[in-house]
């Protein structure tokens, strides 16, 4: 029988070491590839932070570009290289201060300043001088001469080129990155100026510091042209056979340099940048040695502890059928003390457990929406690695995608000031939540709603197939919510639809063709439904805006015709923007052509400074932030109304002048026997009816009665005196003869002068009877 036990209890202890091995075991596979594996880690943790920086990179660089262009196409800027030294109605100052608003919205930029080629002038949002003093004296390019800078930055044609810190300068206090744009943009070579932005290198090595062992590595940045924009070692040249490495997108590698195995990890932003990381192996292999030998002590400790403990265990479970045995041979048990409360305390450790669990699975309900919201948008924006989309992963959101086909509905919330109390965050919160929900509702199980921006909302269809029955009801479904939302809760909504295509993977494309329809909103106007499938055959690349028409356009506008303006205006409207065949892009650029006409007008009529003053509000960016085309022509059709009646206020003040002027001019003039209508005419460079209608409007006379009249009036002064003949009357007052005088005369007064003579003799009166 002690046989028999020793040998149950050699069996458990040999099972329990075998199981000990289990372990063991798989701990040594783990073991050998342990070194791989944490590198691997190391790379992909190095690379996740180099994307991190490529992203902030990426963003900044696309701000630049985008001040770039909005600096070229700011209008008062533009002047200093459209127009000519005489005829500039902009002053430097001015210029300066644009400069400086645009240079504060920039956290990215140090400084920029406009250089303009005629002028050899330098412009930036703090001063304006020569390019010499600039240079040379009050913001000199570190590492760059005068001539240097002249050959370089500011002759040919640059967009988005980049000059780095020379090497040798790279231990200044603050060195800066120079881009430049040739001004204005498209011209070449032939630009009139060019934009300087300036980059403090420091802000881009402390996004580099964030990355794991930027001390101990490299790290470098290319621009789209290869050449070295910023690198932690100070040169500005790739180690060899390093370009042949970073040829891909992005990856990670070991490269050997100078001898030295390196961990190369790379990637590439938008912008054609290549953000490089290199770091000495053994800095790695360092902590990953000093891990295996934690490791190897480790195991030998868990052999030599887990042998021990098989020997306890083996001994513990034995001891119940020792027990038992001597229970059995003796007829009474040998109690174990504490075995009850273990018993007890695995008991109640098993409920709790599942009380936590329990709590645990409703906290997470109630994050479920969140956790939903945040997978859509991540599938929308295209973010979701395909191996996500298993039904287990969908299935663990509560997300269901039965069906075969997606498609994405965008809902943009044009107008809810009616719906809303007040303009508060809380209300628009509210139109998002009743949209949301209204659109959930009524998609049942074909689909999910969410939100996208502050007044934008995404549904995410899930159909069967790309029929034209699926596209109908696609259509009455949009139909009943639009009608819903506008009829019951007073709101004005656009809807933008996709195409209808294969696999879940195809979701962030659906987008993006919504997007793309969304878009002609500016065309189609608020308040529309745009599918992508109508508009994305649209080849037009031009629109009807020709010179002859803008001249038409100027002259009628400095006519002050408002009716012939704005039916010009209308028929541009019908020819390029009524058949809705046209892009956003044109269409925002007819109707900015169409603002520079204006502009070109009222700058040639001197009314500019009255329009500033008069629309509280720039009446150009409000035509250029109206949601669409219909409204952006509304308001241009205000701003022709302004102009011509302006146009009308001049010449009825400038008519005022010219008939005072007349009145006197014939008062001074009466006695010249070529005075006639003619004359006056050509002396003041009218035609003659319409000079005569002019004076008639203003004095009830026509101009030629008027000339009679003072005549006639000069002449019965001169007739009081016996002295002075007929024929010396007449031409005193402007006839060469006295037979077309006495004629005049006896037609306005009835009598001959000699007649009116005698009667003044007579009467005794010398004055006028």
């Amino acid at each position: 029988m002690l046989l028999r036990r020793k040998s149950i209890f050699l069996t458990l202890w040999l099972s329990y070491i075998l199981v000990l091995l289990i372990p063991v075991t798989v701990t040594f596979v783990l073991y050998t590839n342990m070194e791989k594996t944490l590198i691997d880690n190391a790379n992909r943790a190095n690379l996740a932070m180099l994307e991190q920086a490529r992203q902030v990179v990426d963003s900044n660089l696309q701000e630049m570009e985008q001040l770039g262009v909005q600096i070229a196409m700011q209008p008062k800027l533009q002047t200093l290289w459209t127009v000519r030294d005489g005829e500039k109605y902009i002053q430097y100052e001015e210029a300066v201060r644009s400069l400086r608003n645009i240079r504060n919205g920039s956290r990215f930029i140090d400084d920029l300043y406009i250089y303009l080629r005629e002028d050899d002038t330098v412009i930036s949002s703090r001063l304006k001088t020569d390019a010499v003093t600039f240079f040379t004296e009050l913001y000199p390019l570190p590492g760059r001469s005068l001539d240097q800078v002249r050959a370089e930055i500011l002759s040919g044609y640059h967009y988005m080129d980049f000059w780095p810190v020379p090497q040798g300068v790279q231990d200044q206090a603050a060195n800066v990155i120079a881009s430049a744009f040739t001004l204005p943009l498209g011209e070449g070579s032939n630009g009139k100026g060019t934009l300087i932005m300036l980059i403090d290198e420091q802000q881009i090595f402390n996004l580099l510091k964030q990355i794991q062992w930027v001390n101990e590595g490299t790290m470098l940045i290319l621009d789209s042209k290869g050449q070295v924009i910023v690198s932690t070692a100070g040169g500005h040249a790739l180690p060899a056979g390093l370009s042949a490495e970073i040829a891909g997108a992005s990856g990670y590698r070991t490269y050997p340099m100078d001898g030295q195995a390196q961990m190369l990890s790379y990637t590439t932003g938008q912008s054609g940048w290549k953000y490089i990381s290199l770091v000495p192996k053994n800095v790695v292999l360092e902590r990953v040695n000093e891990i295996k030998a934690w490791a190897l002590g480790l195991l030998a400790f868990v052999v030599a502890a887990g042998s021990a403990a098989a020997y306890w265990m083996a001994n513990r479970s034995y001891s119940p059928i020792r027990d038992l045995v001597y229970t059995i041979n003796k007829g009474r048990s040998v109690p174990r003390s504490g075995s009850a409360n273990e018993y007890e305390f695995i008991r109640t450790s098993i409920t709790e457990s599942f009380a936590e669990s329990m709590d645990l699975k409703s906290k997470l309900a109630g994050h479920l929406p969140v956790v939903r919201a945040h997978f859509l948008s991540r599938l929308l924006k295209g973010q979701m690695d395909p191996a996500e989309l298993n039904p287990d992963s969908l299935a663990f959101m509560d997300v269901h995608f039965p069906h075969p086909c997606v498609g994405v509905v965008l809902i943009e919330v044009d107008e809810s000031k009616e719906f809303r109390v007040e303009e508060s965050e809380r209300d628009y919160a509210l139109v998002r939540f009743i949209i949301l929900n209204l659109s959930s509702e009524l998609l049942r199980d074909s689909g999910y709603a969410t939100e996208t921006d502050s007044n934008r909302l995404a549904l995410v269809l899930n159909v069967p197939d790309t029929s034209e029955e699926t596209l109908l009801n696609r259509d009455r479904f949009i139909a009943e919510l639009k009608g819903i939302i506008e009829g019951r809760f007073r709101m004005k909504i656009t809807v933008a639809t996709s195409s209808i295509h294969h696999g879940l993977q195809e979701v962030s494309r659906c987008y993006n063709e919504a997007l793309n329809a969304l878009d002609y909103r500016i065309i189609h106007g608020i308040s529309s439904i745009i599918h992508y499938d109508q508009i994305r055959e649209l080849e037009r690349t031009d629109y009807y805006y020709p010179t002859e028409v803008e001249a038409r356009f100027m002259n009628v506008l400095k006519s002050g015709e408002q009716e012939a303006a704005e039916r010009i205006l209308d028929d541009l409207y019908e020819r390029n923007i009524g058949a809705r065949d046209t892009t956003p892009e044109l269409g925002k650029l007819l109707i900015m052509n169409i603002l520079g006409t204006l502009l070109k007008v009222t700058n040639a009529l001197k009314i500019d400074e009255k329009l500033s003053l008069e629309t509280p509000a720039d009446p150009v960016k409000q035509i250029l932030n109206s949601p669409s085309a219909d409204e952006m022509i509304k308001k241009i059709k205000k701003l022709i109304v302004f102009i011509c009646d302006c146009v009308r206020e001049a010449r009825s003040e400038q008519q005022e002048r010219w008939q005072e002027r007349m009145k006197k001019y014939i008062d001074r003039h009466y006695a010249d026997h070529s005075l006639s209508l003619t004359t006056v005419a050509d002396h003041f460079g009218l035609n003659p009816a319409y000079m005569s209608g002019l004076f008639k409007k203003q004095y009830g006379i026509n101009l030629t009665d008027y000339m009679i009249e003072v005549r006639i009036s000069e002449a019965k002064r001169l007739l009081a005196d016996p002295g002075i003949t007929v024929l010396q009357v007449a031409q005193r007052v402007g006839y060469s003869t006295d037979i077309g005088f006495i004629r005049i005369f006896k037609k306005v007064e009835g009598i001959t002068p000699g007649k009116y003579r005698d009667m003044l003799q007579l009467s005794g009166d010398p004055k006028e009877s």
